[in-house]
């Protein structure tokens, strides 16, 4: 019974330690911690928050301090690839990158398939400018975990522009890497670069999503790289047969129809989302085909409108010929709905409308012919309405455009 009695009070005395040590360790008070490390000194957990808190936290900084609790809760659990990943971590951060590298393999070893560890050891060799061992790191942490891919692309461009370094020896090859470093390069305005990812990209998955295409093509023709721009749309809708399908006989306009959705990239129509006006499509109203696009202005604004566009890709000096249909209804004020077809870098070379529709009418054919400048190689073609000089100038009314085309003037 005394022995009994002896282990009850020995085990209400542990539980009670511990009950408090967890208490003063969830606090969200560091010096709780600290209490919590003095009751139960054999804790690594409590320990490694602490290491954590002092290498941190910069209103309490402590780096020598973090270092001796990392070292601490290795002590009792020399196991923890984490405990050795941010002891490496501060390592380096005091000066000491040769038991900061020392620490990194070790974290490694105890976790060989951690996309985290590969990462910052990666990450780590970037810094130290052992490139070739970067590389094979960060390529094995975006293996194991994709969501580090765009960081990756970013992180290793950044320490050597070299897009064969960055496909061949840090991106895995899959779609999701060569997609991420598209998006990245087009971002980054380098077309040789952001071209030679796409063309990956195309080559790994022929049936990739094309509008992913769209920042790229948009960037090569800011670039005035016109021939590769149009080579990376035809290429991208090409992937989808119904895709290419959106151009009609020679016409140069995509969707002249509006069969398909609107695109809002690349050589496709784009919408802006304009106060005032609502963009839809109208299966029931068309001029041919299974429907059209439809424009309903609401009467608050005196509106100057452009929201309904696409860029064409053209030759410079040639004749074209321009066609499309509106229907109105009930368009107010004097200034009313037309095409528009301008060359949005040399207004002065090519700037031209349609006659003025408003009221209400009928499907009508628009058209004209128009010569590009000498130096053009992309139009805009858009719905246009400038603005009214009268007193009742706020527009209201549907518009309805359908069939529209630019052919050669040769070829009408």
């Amino acid at each position: 019974m005394a022995l009994a009695a002896i282990a009850a009070a020995w085990f209400c005395y542990a539980g009670g330690r511990h009950a408090l040590a967890s208490h003063y360790a969830s606090s969200p008070n560091f010096q709780n911690w600290e209490r919590a490390t003095r009751i139960e000194p054999d804790n690594p957990e409590t320990l490694y928050r602490l290491g954590r808190f002092r290498q941190l936290d910069f209103d309490n900084e402590d780096l020598p301090l973090a270092i001796s609790y990392y070292r601490r809760a290795l002590q009792i659990n020399p196991n923890s690839p984490f405990y050795k990943l941010d002891l490496a971590g501060a390592l380096e951060t005091a000066g000491n990158t040769s038991e900061a590298d020392t620490q990194f393999q070790a974290a490694q070893a105890a976790y060989p398939i951690s996309g985290e560890v590969s990462w910052k050891y990666g990450n780590f060799l970037l810094r130290q400018n052992r490139l070739p061992e970067a590389y094979g790191q960060i390529r094995r942490a975006l293996s194991v975990d994709p969501t580090l891919i765009p960081l990756g692309v970013s992180r290793v461009w950044h320490s050597d522009p070299n897009v064969h370094v960055l496909l061949d020896q840090v991106l895995p090859d899959t779609a999701v890497a060569y997609s991420n470093a598209v998006a990245f390069l087009a971002g980054e305005q380098n077309p040789t670069a952001a071209v030679e990812a796409w063309n990956r990209l195309t080559a790994k998955d022929p049936h990739t999503d094309w509008k992913r295409a769209f920042v790229l093509t948009d960037m090569l023709v800011a670039q005035e790289k016109y021939d590769q721009a149009g080579a990376v749309w035809r290429q991208a809708i090409g992937m989808d047969p119904a895709n290419a399908a959106g151009y009609s006989g020679n016409s140069l306009i995509y969707n002249g129809g509006f069969e398909r959705d609107v695109a809002d990239g690349g050589f496709g129509w784009r919408v802006k989302n304009t106060q005032g006006v609502d963009f839809d499509y109208d299966a029931d109203e068309k001029h041919s085909g299974s429907r059209s696009a439809k424009l309903t202005f609401d009467g608050t604004k005196n509106l100057p409108y452009d929201g309904l566009s696409q860029l064409v890709l053209v030759s410079p000096g040639t004749r074209y010929h321009f066609q499309g249909f509106m229907r109105t209804d009930q368009i107010s004020t004097e200034s009313g709905m037309r095409f528009e077809l301008l060359d949005a870098k040399s207004p002065k070379d090519l700037d031209v409308l349609t006659q003025n529709e408003t009221g209400t009418a009928p499907w009508t054919m628009e058209e004209l012919d128009f010569v590009t400048g000498p130096q053009t190689h992309v139009i805009t073609v858009r719905v246009a309405r400038k603005l009214s000089e009268r007193l009742d100038n706020k527009l209201r009314g549907s518009l309805w455009v359908d069939d529209v085309s630019i052919v050669p003037a040769s070829g009408k």
